[in-house]
């Protein structure tokens, strides 16, 4: 399938072809429904298969690099480490506005996205259409709140205060706007480079997740910080590959409380 434009017709990639396929599917099965139409045709149709989970997080001495290098401006090491510690998608992170932290009680709060396409853009519900709380460590309370100032002296500067809806992360002085998901990824995909490094924004998502499992946190306590849906099972769908990793580790650590066993008596 292609989608063709005044100037040129570009293929379509699988993920599109699905996504029309199940909105027309949806359509023309409410058609039969109602009896406007006998059949559905689009049932006789195929979807390309969804391709199997390949994460691929950066190593711990990639991301050592990475935040080397993306703290050389402040504000950008900020959403680099955040990213990596709350594991929220890039459209989550470009829709954070400063109500949404909680220094005090250390959490955040995901409750909306920004969707972009070309150089629009729009802000939208999550992807699940859920909020969800994220516990923050104390080391990352502490680089919000070192942010938080930043931003406030750059407001104060302006004769302004900082607002409270005001974007967390924004190339506004006073962060009237957002930071648009395609200046994240283009950013972080320029930094990826010049360090010699195969590797995307979304996988800094994946390095979250596939710690704390090898870590050994519950699937489910990992779904519920990276907002996925199924109580779990799309984690251990998606992050199978690191779960005998998570259960070495449980292991070993049954094992470091248990009592030395008993050695039986010489001859026995």
């Amino acid at each position: 399938m292609r989608s063709c434009g005044p100037h040129r017709c570009t293929p379509l990639s699988d993920g599109s072809i699905r996504v029309i396929h199940s909105i027309l599917k949806t359509s023309l099965n409410r058609a039969v429904r109602w009896k406007w139409i006998a059949v559905n045709p689009i049932s006789f149709v195929d979807p390309p298969p969804i391709p199997p989970p390949d994460p691929s997080p950066p190593s711990p001495e990639e991301v050592a690099t990475i935040l080397t290098e993306a703290f050389k401006d402040p504000d950008w090491g900020a959403l680099v480490w955040l990213a990596m510690v709350a594991g929220a998608r890039r459209g989550e992170f470009s829709a954070l506005r400063w109500a949404d932290l909680d220094l005090d009680r250390v959490t955040l709060t995901v409750g909306r996205s920004i969707g972009q396409i070309g150089g629009r853009s729009w802000e939208k519900d999550t992807k699940t259409h859920q909020r969800r709380r994220i516990s923050l460590d104390a080391a990352t309370v502490q680089l919000l709140d070192d942010h938080r100032s930043r931003c406030t002296a750059r407001c104060t500067a302006l004769g302004i205060g900082l607002d409270a809806d005001a974007y967390v992360f924004s190339l506004d002085p006073d962060n009237s706007t957002p930071l648009r998901p395609g200046t994240i990824t283009q950013r972080y995909g320029r930094m990826a480079k010049a360090l010699g490094l195969d590797t995307h924004f979304h996988a800094l998502r994946h390095y979250s997740a596939t710690e704390l499992i090898a870590a050994g946190v519950d699937p489910r306590t990992v779904a519920g910080r990276l907002g996925h849906g199924g109580g779990g099972a799309t984690t251990l769908r998606v992050y199978s590959a690191w779960v005998p990793e998570s259960d070495r580790k449980a292991a070993e650590t049954i094992a470091a409380r248990m009592p030395a066993p008993p050695r039986p008596a010489p001859g026995m």
